[in-house]
Formats: C-alpha cells, structure tokens, sequence
C-alpha cells in the first residue's frame, strides 16, 4: 500500500478563481492544486493552442544553424540521411523530418539501428555504410547524437556533415557536429560550435542568413498563420523539456521558414497545413517519452492529437488507430489512449528490432502495404508482452531469492533476458518497489561476455543521470535523462556497480522516500461523480507526466462482485462494484488481480484512492481504482 497525501489547497483563492473564469468550484479547486491561480492562466491552461504557445524554431539553441545545412543540402542535391532512435519519439522525428524535406525537394532517406544487434544512438559502422556504400554527404539525427563524441569524429574523418538534433542531458563536451539543435544548450554553446565549421568554409559559400544573425523578422513571416514569433533574450531556451520529435518539427519548421524566404523553393498552401498535421506526430512522441505536458508540450499534445484522427492523416495511421479499436468520429483521441494503444504498438516494433517497420508503416501510401504492416506490428506487440510477462517474473524472483528487497535501489541481471523489453520490465518494478531499477541481460553462456547492455527508470528525488555519471567509472557508456536512461558496463564489473549505485541512491535518499506516495486531489463522496462533473475534469486534459490526472478519495465504501477481467492468459485485471450511501459504481484496476482476494471481508468497509473515467461500452461513470486500505 501507498502513503496517501492529500493536497492542500487555498479554497478561497480556489473560489476566487471559479467567479473569475466562470468555472465550476471543482474544476478551480484542481486548477489551484496545479499552481493555475489567475483567470488569463485559467485560459491559457484549458485552453492551450499552437499558435499562442509554440516558440519560434529559431528561438531553440542551434536550429536556425541546423535548418541552414539542411536547406543547403535540399538545393545543392546533396544525399541526406535522417538517423533516428528506434523509440516512438525516434520514429516519429524521423517521418517528421522525412516528410518536410521530401516535401522541399530533399533527396532524402531514413536509417534506424536495430535495438539488439546495434543498440542506441550513432555508430561508426552505420556512418561508414552510409557515407561510402550510400554516398550520404549529410546526416541529421532525431533523439540520439548528443553524446557521440568518437562518431562524430567518424563522419568527419569521412567527409559528412553531421547535423544533431537531441534532447538528452549534455555532457561535458560536445561532440565536434557541425550543428547542434538541443533545448538545453546555451545559445553560445550552440553558435561558437557551427562558427567553427563556418570558419572553414569559403566565403564565397556561407550561407546568405548568416552573413546577418539578427535579419531574420522576413523569415520569422514565411510560414504566418501557423505559430507567433516569441522574443527571447536571454542565455538559454525559456522551456528546456521537449522531446526529440518536437526537436526535429523545430528544425524542419526552420527549414521552411528559410526555404520560403530562398531561391529555390516554394511553400504552398498544402505545405503549410502538411507541416501543421506534423504536430500530431509530435504529440505522439511527446506522450511517448513521457516529458512534463506542460508549456509547449501541453499545447502540441492538445492541438496536435486532434490532427491524427482527421481524415488527411496518414494511411497507416488510419489503420494503427483501426486495430486498436479506436472509433474515429465516435469519441476524442486521448492522451491516455495514445499511452496504453498507439504508443506500446510501434514501440513493440523499436523494442523488436525492427523500427523501420515503423516508419514505413507511417509514411506509406499502398494501403494493401500499411495493412500487411499494421498486422505484423500488432504480432510483435503480442510477443512483446508475452516477452514482459516473463522476465517480470524472473525479475520479481530474483529480488525474493536473493534478498534485494531492503535495497536502496534494485540492480538486476538474467541470462539471455530480451534487450528490447529491459526498459518496460524496469519500469513496471518501478512502479511496484518505488525505487531506482537497473535491469541487465546478459549474453548466453558461449556468446560475448565481455559486455551487459542495461536499462534504468528512476523516481522521484533520483536524478537517473546523475546517478549514473557518479558510477561512471564502472561503465563502458551511459546516456538518457533524469528518469530513463541506457547503459553498458563489462560483466565483471557488475558486482562493483551495484555496490555503488545502491550506495549513492541510499545516500541521497530517506526511507520514507521509498514508499510510494498517492497524492489525493480531493475526498468526496461517490454521489459527487456525475457525467457532467467528469466531463468537466475532462478539461484539464492532456493528462501525464507534469500534469497527472486527479486522483480523488472516498471513505466507508463497500465492494461488492468483485471479480478477475480480461481474456483467456491475460484475466489478470480487477474489477468490482463499490457502493456508498445508495450510490453503486463499477471500479477497474488494471494487473490487481490479487486484489478479489485481499480486499475480503467484503463486508467490513475500506477507504479507495480512484480516477474518474466515463466508460466507453456503458457511458456511465466509471472508476479506476488506484489503491485502498482499511
């Protein structure tokens, strides 16, 4: 069970605030709870928009530089490669870009490594079979490249212009691109790396927007209509948390501006709305990779999920939303839908191996080609999460067998253990032990043993790559964020990594840091959920990371027909009726199966932690329990 904690909230600001903006005393109350207090922020926040919360692509460190190489590339012919991570923020940066600059003329092409033969970010063996088998002359990343330090000095030994657009955490140094797009960069950083690449160049060649940094208000124009120019000045980028699919629509946004403006190209109408429809694709790898839906992210996943029901997306779109059960027409596409449908479907294929299914899948146009497509990928899906299940498993064992349970922070191995699934396994003990999780697979006896290729997920308090930068002296290479990260250390140092990096989440941490916390917007009776106030919790949508969707609480509620749900294998599911003061509503809980047994006796009353949903088969109000306790 979790430590409940109820937040506390200035009612009377709350008040204030539902007179204001004319909202319901509920609907101001959680806007309070998520720092929302005034009536132009109320508005802004229920109702974000592109236009009003995107910045400029020029605004974010290195993309003006970034969009220049691209457009030069575009109108001297020269062959691109877009280099993308095998994630579904990878595989959607990648089409984005793909589409924009096959859209300008581009000769352009794509490349994914596999996840288990290659594993993340560049290599100097693809870059080799790109330059020389391809005759790629520039490559682009989407997601990874931030930490390529060797490859970079690979592709420039081989004469290729290296172009990186990223999001992780920097480290120290950078790699020596030729430009670098990062929300996290300082502007210096940013410019003084592609002046060293300008100062090369022949004069005669430098591209005619640079020969002014500060003349850029025509271009700013180009593309009007769509997003407002936001002036900046200062050191940094004001919101340092997008993705790397909204990293490359920054880029390819910038090459349009410039290309509007140039010599060669022309924007159309139909090209203008294509790089709108692009958002949608943002907003998938925005949900994806789980940044704070907050700011910028708030307004391209609200704006941009409505692009990918409508009826211009793509074929494979169409059909990855068809085997899904979605009923374009008949209902929203949500955030939460996006997460546990779209998202686990094209990642199965990244997870797999084969990423560039993915992509195909989402720009084909032979519609007998996305359907043959879509099925393969919904299979890998399946195996994906027969392929979860028992790892889980083994996992959940060996934390038992061998004690590991009082640990600061859980560091486990298995044998063969699928590379592709280490992330989603780690994830899911994450959620159970709360607490930092490192998962490794190690090769088959008689294979390399050299090398265990990791994957961690942290928690709150715990910055992952923090962490890992302390134990760097234990690991052949790391990368990622402050909650997920990659890693490769050899096995024989296995032993001491684990000893340090228990060692430092024990130090940086309490005890009481390691259980779970629930924070409750709200008690309130059962009888307070009607439709119509569900709908209006509705509003707060997008829901994730940054802005969670509100939890309320109810005491003395009785469970009645409790019971397993789900198919065959997979009746793993909970659901129950709960009933209070003569109100009865019908509760889920997704993987507590467990719980039809430990909630007995039935008729002693318990206290429930829940979300509010309206059911898609009854459209009555539903609850998805979170947690209970007597």
């Amino acid at each position: 069970m979790k430590c409940w904690k109820v937040r506390r909230v200035d009612t009377e600001l709350a008040r204030s605030l539902a007179l204001s903006a004319q909202l319901s005393d509920l609907l101001a109350t959680l806007l309070v709870a998520r720092g929302v207090e005034s009536e132009s922020a109320a508005k802004v926040f229920l109702n974000p928009s592109l236009r009003e919360s995107l910045r400029d692509p020029f605004l974010l460190p290195g993309c003006r530089n970034v969009s220049e190489r691209l457009l030069d590339a575009i109108l001297t012919k020269k062959k691109i490669a877009i280099y993308g991570d095998y994630d579904v923020d990878g595989i959607t940066g990648v089409v984005i870009l793909y589409q924009i600059l096959k859209e300008l003329g581009g000769n352009v092409s794509y490349y994914i490594p596999s996840r288990l033969d290659e594993g993340y970010g560049l290599h100097d063996d693809a870059i080799r079979r790109l330059a020389l088998d391809d005759g790629v002359q520039v490559i682009i990343t989407v997601d990874c490249g931030i930490s390529s330090i060797n490859e970079a000095e690979t592709a420039a030994a081989l004469g290729v212009e290296l172009l990186i657009t990223d999001h992780h955490t920097p480290g120290s140094i950078l790699p020596a691109a030729v430009a670098i797009a990062h929300p996290q960069l300082t502007y210096k950083q940013a410019d003084d790396l592609y002046k060293n690449f300008l100062d090369k160049l022949p004069k005669d060649s430098l591209p005619n927007e640079n020969k002014n940094d500060n003349d850029n208000k025509k271009d700013n124009e180009n593309i009007s209509g769509i997003f407002v120019t936001k002036n900046q000045s200062c050191d940094n980028y004001p919101f340092q948390e997008l993705c790397g699919a909204v990293v490359a629509l920054k880029a390819a946004w910038g090459v349009c501006q410039l290309a509007a403006n140039g010599p060669g190209c022309k924007v159309s109408d139909k090209f203008r709305n294509k790089l709108i429809e692009m958002s949608g694709l943002a907003a998938l790898g925005t949900v994806a990779d789980y940044v704070r839906l907050v700011d910028e992210n708030r307004a391209i996943v609200r704006s941009g999920l409505q692009y990918l029901t409508l009826p211009s997306c793509s074929i494979g779109l169409r059909k990855l939303l068809l085997i899904s059960n979605f009923q374009v027409g008949k209902s929203e596409l949500s955030s939460d839908f996006v997460s546990f449908q779209l998202i686990p479907r094209l990642n199965a294929a990244g997870r797999l191996g084969q990423a560039m299914l993915a992509v195909e899948l989402l720009i084909t146009e032979d519609e007998a080609r996305a359907e043959e497509l879509v099925r393969y990928i919904d299979g890998l899906n399946e195996s994906r999460k027969k392929l979860e299940r028992e790892i889980l498993k083994s996992a959940e064992r060996q934390i038992v067998d061998k004690s590991y349970e009082s640990d600061a922070a859980l560091v486990l191995d298995g044998e063969d253990w699928h590379k592709g699934v280490l992330g989603i396994v780690a994830s899911r003990l994450v959620d159970k032990y709360h607490r930092p999780v490192v998962v490794f697979s190690l090769p088959k006896m008689g294979a390399n043993l050299v090398e265990m290729v990791g994957s961690a997920r942290s928690v709150m308090g715990i910055n992952l790559y923090e962490a890992l930068r302390a134990c760097s002296e234990f690991l052949l290479r790391f990368g990622g964020h402050a909650s997920a990260a990659g890693l490769t250390l050899e096995r024989s140092k296995l032993a001491e990594f684990r000893a340090m990096f228990c060692d430092y989440v024990d130090v940086n941490t309490d005890q009481e840091d390691r259980v779970a916390e629930i924070f409750i917007d709200g008690e309130f009776p059962l009888g307070a959920f009607t439709n119509n106030t569900v709908n209006q919790i509705a509003k707060l949508a997008p829901f994730g990371s940054g802005n969670s969707k509100p939890i309320f609480m109810a005491k003395n509620v009785y469970v009645n027909n409790a019971r397993l749900m789900g198919k065959d294998e997979n009746r793993k599911h909970f659901t129950a009726d709960f009933s209070q003061n003569g109100v009865k509503i019908r509760g889920v809980a997704f993987s507590k199966g467990e719980w039809v047994e430990d909630m007995k006796p039935y008729d002693k009353p318990l206290d429930v932690a829940f979300k509010v949903q309206i059911s898609n088969y009854s459209k009555n109000v539903e609850l998805e329990i979170i947690d209970w306790k007597r």
